[in-house]
C-alpha cells in the first residue's frame, strides 16, 4: 500500500482579531504551514473565510498525522472535523507546500454553495468535493505567470533535469504546460458549474474495485479515525469545560477570602476600642469617692 496519504478536513475558524487584522493573521498561519510542512514533506491548500478554515494535506503519512496533530491543538481552530482520510495514489498539489486560495469572489461562492448543500454544518461536507474545489482553485489563482506566493517542491528522485520540459522564467520554476492542460481539464463547459475530474475506470486486478477507488479496510479504518477524532474534541471539551470552572471557583474563593479579611479586619478594631472603652470605665470607677467608701466598708467587714 502506497505511503502517500490525504487528508481534508474543516474547522471553524476562532480567530479573535478584527477584520482588519485578520489577513495578517491568516499570512502568519500560512507562514509557518509553509515552514513545518516543507520539513516532512507535506503539500496541500488552505481556505480561508470569515467563518472557517477548508484544508488539504497530503504527503507522507507520519508526516500528514503530525501536521494534523499539530492543528489540532491550535485554538484558532474549532470543532476540526475529518472530512476524508485515507490511501492516494498520488498528490493534487505537488508544487505548493502549503497554497492560499479562495480569496477571489468566485472562489468564496463556491465555498459558500458547499456551505449551504451541508445545511452548514461541517460533519456533513463533501471531503472530495472540497478537494477538487481546492484544486480547481490553486490551478486558476495561483497557476499564472507572476505568482509570487506559490512555494515550489524538490524535484521527484529518479527525473533527471534534460527529461523535464523547460519552465518559463516568470513562473518561478513550475512546469507551464503541465498546469494549462489541468487548466483546460478544470474548466467546464459551463462556467456556472464547477468542474468534475474524470476518475479513472480501471479496475485493480487484485481487489475488483476501480482504481482509485478506497477498500473496504480503508473505510473501516477512516471511521474509526473519526470515532477517535471526536472522542479526543469531546473530551478535550469537558476538559476546557472543567478548567472554567475551576477557575470560576477560584476565583469565588478569593473574593470570599478577602471579605473573611475585612470582616476579620472590623472585629479586631471593633474588640480594640471595646477594651479601650473597658479600661477608662475601670479608671473612673476607682478614682470616685463612692469607690473608696465601698473599698473602707469592706475592709471593716
Amino acid at each position: 500500500m502506497s505511503d502517500l496519504y490525504r487528508l481534508v478536513y474543516a474547522s471553524k475558524n476562532l480567530l479573535k482579531v478584527p477584520d482588519a487584522e485578520a489577513s495578517s493573521a491568516v499570512a502568519q498561519i500560512l507562514a509557518t504551514s509553509q515552514r513545518n510542512n516543507a520539513e516532512v514533506g507535506v503539500t496541500g491548500a488552505l481556505m480561508f473565510n470569515g467563518g472557517a478554515f477548508a484544508q488539504v494535506l497530503e504527503g507522507p503519512r507520519q508526516g500528514v498525522e503530525r501536521t494534523f496533530e499539530r492543528i489540532q491543538r491550535d485554538q484558532r481552530h474549532g470543532d476540526v472535523t475529518v472530512l476524508e482520510c485515507g490511501p492516494t495514489e498520488a498528490r493534487g498539489f505537488t508544487n505548493w507546500s502549503m497554497a492560499f486560495v479562495g480569496q477571489a469572489e468566485a472562489g468564496q461562492t463556491l465555498w459558500n454553495d458547499l456551505a449551504r448543500e451541508s445545511g452548514f454544518d461541517l460533519s456533513r461536507l463533501d471531503g472530495d468535493a472540497v478537494f477538487r474545489m481546492l484544486h480547481g482553485l490553486v490551478i486558476e489563482e495561483e497557476g499564472v505567470p507572476g505568482t509570487a506566493s506559490i512555494a515550489t517542491m524538490p524535484t521527484v528522485a529518479g527525473t533527471s533535469d534534460a527529461d523535464a520540459p523547460a519552465p518559463r522564467s516568470d513562473m518561478t520554476g513550475l512546469d507551464v504546460d503541465r498546469i494549462r492542460a489541468e487548466v483546460a481539464d478544470l474548466r467546464p463547459a459551463n462556467p456556472s458549474v464547477p468542474a468534475t475530474p474524470a476518475m479513472p475506470a480501471t479496475a485493480s486486478a487484485s481487489t475488483g474495485q476501480p482504481a482509485g477507488q478506497p477498500a473496504a479496510s480503508d473505510h473501516a479504518a477512516l471511521a474509526v479515525l473519526r470515532e477517535a477524532l471526536a472522542q479526543e474534541r469531546r473530551r478535550t471539551t469537558a476538559l476546557r469545560e472543567e478548567l472554567d470552572d475551576l477557575r470560576i471557583a477560584q476565583a469565588q474563593d478569593r473574593a470570599a477570602v478577602v471579605a473573611v479579611r475585612q470582616e476579620r479586619d472590623l472585629w479586631v478594631e471593633r474588640a480594640r476600642c471595646l477594651a479601650s472603652a473597658l479600661c477608662r470605665e475601670a479608671e473612673a470607677v476607682r478614682g470616685s469617692p463612692d469607690a473608696s467608701a465601698v473599698g473602707a466598708s469592706v475592709r471593716a467587714a
